[in-house]
């Protein structure tokens, strides 16, 4: 599968979006990398999930960045 970085972006996105903390995805193009933003409060099954990002996301980086979620005030 030849599959552009914004293509990876949007169907990790949408398989995982929601999940295991998981509150966004993002491009970092400069580093040919996949941004996965992650509830740094949120252990359970992030290191499994992440795994599986990482082999889903081949050949593309995956970079993990542990951040609240955002808010509206």
């Amino acid at each position: 599968m030849n599959e552009t970085l914004d293509e990876t972006k949007t169907r990790i996105s949408r398989k995982y979006l929601g999940k295991a903390g998981i509150h966004g995805v993002s491009i970092r193009r400069s580093q040919n990398a996949l941004c996965v933003y992650l509830d740094a409060n949120f252990a359970h099954d992030q290191e499994t999930i992440l795994e599986e990002i990482e082999k889903e996301a081949a050949p593309y980086k995956v970079l993990k960045i542990e951040e609240e979620r955002p808010t509206i005030n």
